[in-house]
């Protein structure tokens, strides 16, 4: 026993935080123009979240209840216990046509699944249990105002508004995942005998997994690489685990067929891009894109943005990063895309050489680009104004 209180003992030397951030993902660390804070608005911990150089970064304060990875839309942040094994375990507690019940540490009653925090929840989790042929999904609510995570509680209930809209988008009702007003008390997991746990092996099962984490940090901190250069990392797009795990759900729930369901798209992790004729196709867009939601092709002198809408988290670093504001958001959002998955053409025209600067644009109908028309028609009202008009001085 001394050898294993020893080993336990080593592990806490170097604990594993129980978060931490994929940067690639990460709008803040895209472009210096974001302004995202998802993840520190829901932290219920001050001090838990800081921005850096690298984007988001999480401090020992942490506590891992998780709302931060709920809210990132772009899926970059990591927790020890991630969504898949979530879900995995959400899967084996399913039983097909019954409720299943989620709730906190604070709810009372039987339910199926206990989490830190309701805020923990994905609209992937949230829809996983209908996707195993649970009849509804219930979340148990105590009330957060006594609890001292209650800065998280808007992000379950963003959650659990859009898991009810993607439902209505399938063609089910909204009912089909609801909350539930419960009284404050301690709930009781309901376990199927397999789960039963084993206190010996589970104690083992502890250890081992500790002393693996030990290792993994020591390992990587001990032979940390040099950083990589900004232009080179952001040539990557790395993907969203989180929109992968949505898709997958959506794909995959019984009798679903997807229904037009439009939403307001300010707040939601989703939008819906146009692209103007300043567009002068250079890819800046595309490249600082967090998820690869922008590609573009050219062949034969014309020039093609394509736009994947059911990879748009809504994060706003095309619009914010483009020089020629030719990129917007639009005011509504059509969830049906997370079903069909198309691809969508926001722009395609021919490319030509600037006469004035010899930059290339997009566009036949002159022969120089937006910034040098621009420039043209400034310099033309400036002449006429003082040949025409005079300036102040000399009108009086």
């Amino acid at each position: 026993m001394e050898t294993v209180n020893s080993m336990d003992m080593g592990a806490k030397i170097r604990p594993q935080m129980p978060a931490g951030v994929e940067h690639g993902l990460c709008s803040r660390f895209r472009t210096t123009k974001s302004h995202c804070t998802s993840c520190a608005v829901v932290c219920p911990v001050p001090g838990a979240v800081r921005f850096a150089e690298q984007g988001a970064e999480f401090t020992d304060a942490c506590v891992g209840c998780g709302a931060c990875a709920s809210a990132c839309p772009n899926g970059a942040i990591r927790l020890e216990k991630n969504d898949p094994q979530l879900a995995e375990r959400i899967r084996s507690r399913v039983r097909p046509g019954e409720a299943f019940r989620v709730a906190c540490p604070r709810a009372e009653g039987k339910v199926d699944l206990v989490l830190p925090c309701l805020s923990r929840l994905t609209e992937a989790l949230l829809l996983e249990p209908i996707r195993g042929g649970a009849a509804r999904v219930e979340l148990l609510d105590p009330g957060c105002s006594g609890c001292g995570l209650n800065t998280a509680a808007p992000q379950w209930e963003r959650a659990l508004f859009l898991a009810q809209a993607l439902c209505e988008s399938a063609g089910f009702t909204a009912s089909r995942v609801g909350r539930v007003q419960v009284s404050v008390g301690e709930p009781q997991e309901i376990r199927k005998a397999s789960e039963s746990p084993n206190p010996r092996r589970a104690m083992f099962r502890a250890i081992a997994q500790k002393w693996k984490e030990t290792v993994t940090v020591v390992a990587t901190e001990t032979g940390q690489k040099p950083a990589e250069a900004f232009r080179d990392a952001v040539q990557r797009h790395h993907g969203n685990p989180k929109r992968t795990d949505l898709l997958q759900v959506l794909s995959a729930l019984p009798g679903a067929e997807a229904r037009s369901k439009s939403l307001i798209a300010s707040g939601l992790p989703l939008a819906d891009v146009e692209v103007g004729i300043q567009c002068v196709g250079c890819n800046v867009c595309e490249t600082l894109c967090p998820v690869g939601a922008l590609r573009h092709r050219e062949a034969n002198g014309v020039y093609a943005l394509d736009f994947s809408p059911a990879l748009c988290t809504g994060c706003r670093v095309c619009e914010a990063a483009c020089f020629y504001q030719a990129i917007h958001i639009r005011e509504t959002v059509e969830l049906s895309v997370l079903f069909n998955q198309p691809s969508v053409t926001l722009i395609s025209a021919p490319r030509q050489t600037c006469r004035a600067c010899r930059e290339s644009f997009l566009g036949k109908a002159s022969e120089f680009c937006p910034s040098c028309l621009a420039s043209g028609d400034r310099r033309e009202s400036i002449a006429r104004r003082f040949f025409l008009g005079g300036n102040q001085s000399d009108q009086l």
